[in-house]
């Protein structure tokens, strides 16, 4: 996890300096930070056993994983006129994963209310 926090806090900061640097020039420069996403691999290391869905599932505040065309819509839109204004952003796709997961030192996050 050392070397995984590093380079994502790498990411994030060069972003935020790209669009620093570049934006008067008209350039625009985003990251995109995709959640658990349910990919083949993803998939497979849950039908193997190595991972458990419900533990990757849980601290979401959605609970459940990120489809693949979500984390597409949301480059989609920042490659779109419609994000015109938006620069040196991390767009975190995750289902509510990172708001999700400070819930765990109250106990987690509640179930949905049965309908």
């Amino acid at each position: 996890m050392h070397a995984y926090t590093a380079a994502k806090a790498g990411v994030i900061q060069i972003t935020q300096t790209l669009a620093a640097e570049w934006g008067r020039s008209g350039v625009r420069v985003n990251a995109v930070s995709p959640g658990f996403t349910r990919t083949a691999m993803l998939e497979a290391g849950i039908a193997s056993g190595a991972l458990n869905r419900k533990w990757l599932e849980r601290p979401t505040a959605m609970n459940r994983l990120v489809e693949p065309i979500e984390v597409a819509h949301a480059i989609a839109w920042l490659l779109s006129p419609m994000s015109s204004g938006v620069t040196g952003i991390n767009l975190p796709v995750d289902a509510g994963y990172i708001a999700g997961t400070t819930w765990a030192a109250y106990g987690g996050l509640r179930e949905a209310p049965s309908a």
